[in-house]
């Protein structure tokens, strides 16, 4: 598997057709799947087009996501500058929905920088131009730790004033990877849950203390979600990483409060 997928990584044309089989897949899931949604006016008001919102989701929770799309939807998704974004952003093009790109940004070690200030800059841009927008990111991407929530959501909602909207889903006969992110793959012809949280409103001061309670607000919210999923759907939650923060930051609390 390991050598599989180090060759479709270092193949240009064997990533595309990952992607058009990718988006075919998950197109069949979107048909097939009966779902079951939790916050249906706030998926209501996303799918409407009209508005500005950050829907964050977990890296191991973003195969459903294009299922959720409507044609009103004016959607952007921040995508890691690596091998496997491209063949994300390839299979999200399919569905109408445009990708900025960079990995994860710290500014402690600008000379690894992967055009993630960049990205940062230009999602800030579109939720600043644009009063109708969404943009989809991975807080814990590209690489962990899994379902913690780095800063870049909460200073971006901070500094364009755009409020947050979690997502998480789950179905009952998933296959769960034993990857880092444990990535979800939904079968088809199943039942499933997507769970849209209330909007998180932005901070209305950027000092560093309000940011951090931001983050947290979000990490606590998204793993309620996905917990919440997990239990609707009869699965076993998958675990956070319960190692401190990357950056020395607190961790919400594990089992989480159901706040979906």
């Amino acid at each position: 598997m390991a050598s599989a997928l180090r060759t479709i990584r270092s193949s240009r044309l064997l990533r595309a057709v990952v992607a058009s089989l990718g988006a075919v897949y998950i197109r069949l899931v979107g048909w097939t799947v009966r779902w079951d949604h939790v916050g249906q006016a706030n998926r209501d008001a996303i799918r409407s087009g009209k508005g500005r919102y950050l829907v964050p989701v977990w890296h191991g929770r973003l195969l459903a996501i294009p299922t959720q799309k409507s044609r009103a939807l004016n959607a952007h998704a921040l995508i890691s500058a690596n091998r496997d974004g491209d063949i994300i952003a390839a299979c999200v093009a399919k569905f109408n929905v445009p990708s900025v790109r960079g990995s994860s940004w710290n500014k402690d070690k600008a000379d690894r920088d992967k055009g993630g200030r960049e990205a940062m800059e230009a999602a800030r841009a579109l939720l600043s131009r644009h009063e109708n927008i969404t943009v989809v990111l991975t807080p814990d991407g590209p690489r962990g730790p899994r379902m913690r929530c780095q800063k870049g959501v909460a200073a971006l909602s901070a500094t364009t004033g755009t409020p947050v909207m979690p997502f998480a889903f789950a179905t009952r006969r998933a296959k769960v990877l034993r990857s880092w992110d444990r990535f979800m793959v939904p079968f088809p012809f199943d039942r499933g849950v997507a769970v849209f949280c209330d909007p998180i409103p932005a901070p209305a001061q950027g000092d560093p203390a309000s940011l951090e309670a931001h983050r947290l607000a979000i990490e606590a919210a998204l793993l309620a979600a996905t917990h919440r999923a997990d239990l609707m759907c009869d699965r076993a939650p998958v675990v956070p990483d319960m190692t401190p923060a990357f950056d020395g930051a607190g961790l919400a609390p594990w089992p989480p409060a159901d706040r979906a």
